[in-house]
């Protein structure tokens, strides 16, 4: 069988309450939940604490979902304490050539990695974000290297949380928005009240294709579920050029927000890589 499925998920402080630091109840939905979806390629974020004991949540995580392997992007630590780590969970049929995590040009952190997929010649390349959720500005400068894995013939991913406006999705009212969170989504005061969309579009520039637009989801939000935020659809899923043909399924899974597990919904898409050959 030649599809796999890629998923990405923002956890919120790792399943755990009290900011990471207490009880794991969501974490025990979030585990039901994901293994629901048998995810391939696995791509999640605010990994709190994941980091602690030898990687313990880690691979406590790993082997709930029965996964095959794991890796673990460190992440910087933020103003208040925090380190938003990343992590990259791979199924037994994925094998690993290659890892590693660039902290040095982002906010958090993003983690890398290049697959062996069943049915692929050549490496699937897969960059997992998180990106500035302060600075527009700032997750332009993110993106701006990843421009180059669009190239013909490259075939790749960029997952994870943007933070940053899906394109395509409708300009939300921001005057629902708390005050203290407006600059975070805005372009600059100059540039009127509308949403910063530049690392997505730059990326768009590039060549590289929004998973949900051959499928009419544009308009679905996947984040910002929280009181007194604005719903908005910042959990993407992009492909190169050279990796879109294999595009068969795209979906936006709420059941997180429902069950109140975390504020992001899940994204998952499947890719049939015999579409390829």
């Amino acid at each position: 069988m030649t599809t796999i499925r890629a998923v990405t998920f923002n956890t919120l402080f790792g399943g755990h309450d009290d900011f990471g630091l207490g009880a794991g109840d969501r974490w025990h939905g979030q585990v039901a939940f994901l293994k629901s979806l048998e995810a391939d390629v696995l791509a999640l974020q605010e990994c709190n604490f994941w980091d602690l004991l030898g990687k313990r949540r880690m691979y406590q995580t790993v082997n709930a979902l029965a996964m095959g392997s794991a890796y673990l992007a460190y992440a910087n630590e933020t103003t208040s304490g925090h380190r938003f780590h990343s992590v990259i969970m791979l199924s037994r049929r994925v094998q690993l050539a290659a890892e590693g995590a660039d902290r040095d040009r982002y906010h958090h952190v993003m983690g890398w990695a290049n697959l062996i997929l069943p049915g692929l010649e050549g490496l699937l390349e897969l960059r997992n974000l998180h990106l500035d959720p302060f600075d527009p500005r700032n997750r332009a400068r993110e993106v701006s290297p990843l421009g180059v894995l669009a190239a013909p013939g490259r075939r790749s991913l960029i997952v994870g949380d943007f933070n940053s406006m899906g394109l395509d999705y409708p300009e939300p009212d921001w005057a629902q928005l708390q005050a203290h969170a407006v600059n975070g989504q805005l372009r600059l005061p100059r540039e009127g009240e509308v949403s910063d969309r530049d690392a997505t579009e730059l990326l768009a520039r590039a060549g590289f294709k929004d998973a949900s637009r051959p499928f009419d989801q544009e308009a679905l939000p996947t984040a910002a579920f929280g009181f007194g935020d604005v719903p908005r659809r910042q959990d993407l899923i992009l492909m190169s050029p050279a990796l879109a043909p294999a595009l068969v399924d795209y979906q936006v899974h709420l059941e997180p927000v429902d069950m109140e597990l975390s504020d992001h919904a899940a994204v998952s898409a499947d890719f049939d890589l015999s579409l390829l050959a």
